[in-house]
């Protein structure tokens, strides 16, 4: 069986910190605020002078540049700040896409999640690099679906709190800063190698929910919308959600785009979590023009598209741990979906995609395991995972998907 003896994804890749990849050094940032067109323009030229002109969407809709070197990662965070791009300084807090604009909101997450934020900075040095909250203001775009150790989550009877996936309690919004700020002190004693998950399993839900003076969990969140699509926003305009393929954009596409959007009178662009980009604050009357032009380009205007239920990794080459050619494989069986999730990861990690997909295809020193209704790593807990090679692994999954995967 494949031996993957770092099977921690490890501290994420900032701007001053990239990590190292097969295709070069790979940097992350998070905007604090849209984008204007001028600073995406920016950052395409960046990521054309300083990495090899690829610019990335995560799922959590951060934005990457790979491909730097080192000589030029170490000048990245100057570049950046001259764009007059503001990124998190402290303990980050995710919102939403749209977040304040979304007329589907119960409340504006962004001042709940810059409390936090502010509150929570002096315990980032205890805090594993990869501890996360999420604040959702229960708008079209929910963040629900995002793996968090604690999730913030508007609901109809005040604010819902989940730990690491499980429901736990609901408190009042005026408290909802001190208790998550309280539940972070508490991971942060632990030390920075803990995640919630840890104190749920020892302490069990009920006993935090009673600790914290939190109320029976109520309804679970409905799910939220694609991005991708048109979207109106609360003063009229809308914004045009665009799905980018396997969630990366070159920098020549994108300045064709930003063309485009400076013609049909865009005001801000926003990474939105799904891959995608939001173009804010469209006319009406232009929007439909604007959506053909991006298609025309080769961005994802159409949220039925079979592509958006594709998860692939960076995979090899541009990724040391895959053992697959991601990107390629996963174009080839596209047609055949037919509705249903493929996740292609080139490594049992499962970076892209950390959740079941009906079909996973993971890369091994072996081949290829497949994994149905599971994750990748579900091929390393399997004693007898289904593994071909690498070069019979299409025309085997093409078979598969043929049939009737239920």
């Amino acid at each position: 069986m494949s031996a993957f003896p770092a099977m921690r994804r490890g501290a994420c890749p900032s701007l001053p910190k990239p990590m190292q990849t097969g295709d070069g050094l790979l940097a992350r940032l998070q905007p604090l605020a849209p984008l204007t067109l001028d600073q995406l323009a920016g950052l395409a030229r960046l990521a054309a002078e300083r990495g090899n002109g690829i610019l990335e969407v995560t799922a959590r809709g951060k934005l990457q540049l790979r491909g730097l070197t080192p000589a030029t990662a170490p000048g990245l965070p100057e570049a950046v700040a001259a764009l007059d791009i503001d990124v998190p300084q402290g303990f980050p807090v995710e919102v939403s896409a749209l977040a304040g604009r979304d007329p589907a909101e119960r409340f504006d997450p962004r001042e709940l999640a810059r409390a936090i934020s502010e509150r929570a900075a002096p315990l980032v040095p205890n805090l594993a690099p990869k501890a996360s909250v999420v604040v959702d203001g229960g708008g079209r775009f929910r963040l629900g679906g995002l793996k968090a150790d604690i999730a913030v989550t508007a609901g109809s009877e005040g604010v819902a709190l989940s730990l690491a996936g499980v429901p736990c309690g609901v408190v009042g919004a005026a408290r909802a800063a001190e208790v998550v700020v309280a539940l972070l002190q508490r991971l942060a004693a632990q030390g920075p190698a803990a995640r919630m998950v840890d104190i749920v399993a020892v302490e069990g839900s009920e006993n935090l929910r009673a600790g914290f003076g939190l109320a029976p969990p109520s309804t679970v969140p409905e799910e939220g919308a694609d991005p991708v699509g048109l979207h109106a926003l609360t003063d009229g305009t809308l914004a045009l959600g665009l799905g980018l393929e396997f969630g990366q954009v070159r920098a020549e596409m994108l300045d064709q785009l930003l063309e485009a959007t400076h013609r049909a009178g865009v005001a801000e662009v926003e990474p939105a979590a799904g891959r995608a980009l939001l173009l804010v604050g469209i006319a009406p009357e232009a929007a439909e023009a604007l959506r053909a032009e991006a298609a025309g380009l080769g961005f994802l205007t159409d949220p039925g598209d079979p592509r958006r239920r594709v998860f692939a990794c960076a995979g090899r080459p541009a990724c040391a741990s895959a053992r697959l050619d991601t990107h390629a494989l996963a174009a080839t069986l596209v047609p055949l979906l037919d509705g249903r999730d493929l996740h292609v990861s080139g490594c049992p990690k499962g970076c892209a995609h950390p959740a079941k997909a009906a079909l996973t295809i993971v890369g091994l020193d072996e081949g290829a395991g497949l994994v149905v209704e599971g994750t990748p790593r579900d091929a390393l807990r399997d004693p007898t995972p289904a593994v071909l090679p690498a070069t019979a692994v299409a025309g085997a999954v093409r078979a598969l998907l043929q049939k009737d995967l239920a």
